[in-house]
């Protein structure tokens, strides 16, 4: 059975899991990096902002946000090979990889290598848990 996207598996005084309201009402997909937006909103990170956590599920009116948290699984980048202890980065589609080259960095460290996971809808990708105690 495949684990979920943006769950923090290892629970405790590590994860820090908040709502916001998001940006024009438009959820954001699970596993993805987000930014604050200038009105306090959240948004899919674009490439653009300080990444401030991981898209969790939509709610009323609401999106969760994982701020900070152990082994949670992210959707990552199509065509790479993570293992644990990579580095971590995120893409200009709010991808989460270990590349360097042309994205973020990110205060994380991969903890698995890539699996499927699943999102509250069901749906499959490509996804890889990370660690970051301290937030993005």
């Amino acid at each position: 059975m495949s684990r979920r996207l943006a769950t923090p598996y290892v629970r405790g005084k590590s994860d820090v899991i908040e709502n916001f309201a998001p940006y024009n009402n438009t959820a954001i997909a699970e596993g993805l990096a987000v930014v604050l937006h200038t009105d306090g909103t959240v948004k899919a990170y674009a490439g653009s902002g300080v990444i401030m956590g991981v898209s969790g599920m939509k709610e009323i009116k609401k999106q969760s946000v994982i701020r900070s948290g152990l082994d949670v699984l992210v959707r990552i980048a199509s065509g790479i090979t993570v293992a644990s202890g990579d580095a971590v980065y995120v893409t200009s589609a709010g991808l989460f990889t270990n590349v360097s080259t042309d994205n973020t960095a990110v205060n994380a460290t991969f903890r698995s290598a890539k699996e499927t996971a699943i999102d509250n809808a069901g749906q499959s990708y490509d996804a890889a848990a990370i660690d970051f105690a301290g937030g993005l």
